[in-house]
C-alpha cells in the first residue's frame, strides 16, 4: 500500500467545507420556499381564467339561446310532482328504473338544452327525449371539459366520493360544477325522503323563516324572490326588471359530502347531487340567506343549496348580460335583503351596485 502524499506547499485542498455545504443547502431551500406560493399562485391564477372562460362560454351560449328562442331554458324538464305548488322532483325522476315508470319522464337539466350552443350537438341530437336522464346514461357520462372548474377537478374524482353523488354510482363521467342561480328563495325541500325536490312556491311558504329589520318574510309567489331560472317555467331577458347587469345567472356549486359518522338531515344537507344532465339541485343554487331553515346564507358554506368553489377567498359568477366575476366570499349576506342574495334576484326592485361585490 502505498503512503498518503500530502499536497504541495501552498495549495489548498478543492472541495466544501460541511459548514460551506450547509449554507448553499440551506439558501436553496430558502429560495423553494419563497418561489413555491408563487408558482402555486401563478398556477391558480391561469385556472381561474381557464374557469372564467368556462362560464363566460355558457354565458354566452345561454344568451344565444334567448336571443333565437326567446326565452332562457327552465331548470329542469320534470314532470314528477308532490302534492304542493311547483314542488317538483328532478331528482327522482332523472333515476327512474323500469321501462313503465320513465316513458315520458325525464328530469334533465338546462345545461343539456344548452348543448347545441356548445359544440356538443352530437349528444343533444342522440338524446332520447322518451326516456330519462338514467336511461341515456351512456351520453350522460359525456365528460364535457367546460363543464369542470380546472381548480377543482378535470373529472369524477373515485378518491373524494365524486361518483356517490351523480345519478348512478357506477358512472364515471358527467359531473358539472357551474349551476345556475334559482333566486334568494328556499329553493329545495331538506327532508331526505324528498330528494332535495324543489320546494312549495304557494303563497303561504315564506323566506326567510325569519324575519329581520331588513329583510322581511316574503312570499314565493310574489316573484321578488325569483332568480333567472324557474323549476319548469322559461323566463324571457325582459323578466329581468332589476337589470341584466346586476343579476347572476349561473356560478360555481360546491360539491360536498357528507362527513364521516354524520347522519340524518346533518348528513343530508351536506351532500350534493352532481351531473350536467340531472335538473334540481345537481346543477342549481340559490344564494338565500335563511338560518331558519338551516342555510347560513354565503358561499362556501357546506349547505348544499349554496354555491362554492375551490378557488381561494370566492367565487367566480356570470351575470345576465354575459359578464364574469370574482365575488369575495367576505360579500355581504347577514340576511335575506344583503347584497349578495339581491344579485340572485330578478325583479326585487333593489338594484345593487356590482362594483362592490366584486374583488
Amino acid at each position: 500500500m502505498c503512503p498518503a502524499v500530502p499536497p504541495p506547499p501552498g495549495r489548498s485542498r478543492v472541495g466544501f467545507s460541511l459548514v460551506e455545504l450547509l449554507v448553499v443547502i440551506a439558501i436553496m431551500a430558502l429560495l423553494v420556499a419563497l418561489l413555491l406560493p408563487a408558482v402555486h399562485s401563478a398556477r391558480e391564477a391561469a385556472r381561474r381564467i381557464g374557469c372564467a372562460n368556462n362560464l363566460k362560454q355558457i354565458a354566452t351560449a345561454l344568451l344565444i339561446h334567448e336571443c333565437q328562442q326567446g326565452c332562457f331554458p327552465p331548470a329542469a324538464v320534470v314532470s314528477d310532482k308532490a302534492a304542493c305548488d311547483s314542488c317538483f322532483d328532478p331528482w327522482g325522476e332523472a333515476r327512474r328504473t323500469g321501462t313503465a315508470a320513465i316513458i315520458g319522464k325525464q328530469g334533465t337539466s338546462w345545461l343539456l338544452e344548452l348543448l347545441p350552443y356548445l359544440e356538443q350537438t352530437g349528444v343533444f341530437n342522440a338524446w332520447n327525449r322518451q326516456t330519462n336522464v338514467l336511461g341515456n346514461a351512456a351520453l350522460a357520462q359525456t365528460d364535457i371539459a367546460g363543464f369542470y372548474c380546472p381548480t377543482r377537478r378535470s373529472g369524477i374524482r373515485i378518491g373524494r366520493g365524486d361518483h356517490l353523488n351523480l345519478p348512478d354510482a357506477s358512472w364515471r363521467g358527467g359531473g358539472t360544477d357551474y349551476g345556475g342561480c334559482y333566486g334568494r328563495l328556499d329553493g329545495f325541500v331538506n327532508d331526505t325522503a324528498e330528494r332535495h325536490r324543489f320546494c312549495d312556491m304557494s303563497a303561504s311558504t315564506l323566506t326567510p323563516r325569519t324575519a329581520t329589520p331588513t329583510a322581511p318574510r316574503v312570499g314565493h309567489q310574489s316573484g321578488l324572490l325569483d332568480g333567472v331560472f324557474a323549476a319548469t317555467r322559461r323566463r324571457p331577458a325582459s323578466s329581468i326588471s332589476d337589470g341584466q347587469t346586476h343579476v347572476i345567472v349561473i356560478g360555481e356549486l360546491q360539491r360536498l359530502r357528507p362527513l364521516p359518522g354524520a347522519a340524518n338531515a346533518a348528513a343530508y344537507n351536506r351532500t350534493s347531487y352532481d351531473g350536467w344532465a340531472a335538473g334540481g339541485v345537481a346543477t342549481l343554487f340559490d344564494v338565500a340567506t335563511d338560518p331558519g331553515r338551516g342555510n347560513p346564507g354565503g358561499m362556501n358554506n357546506e349547505f348544499f343549496e349554496s354555491p362554492g368553489s375551490d378557488h381561494p377567498g370566492g367565487a367566480l359568477f356570470a351575470m345576465a348580460d354575459g359578464s364574469v366575476h370574482f365575488i369575495s366570499e367576505f360579500i355581504d349576506a347577514k340576511d335575506n335583503g344583503a347584497m349578495f342574495p339581491l344579485l340572485g334576484s330578478i325583479r326585487d326592485g333593489r338594484v345593487t351596485l356590482l362594483e362592490e361585490a366584486v374583488d
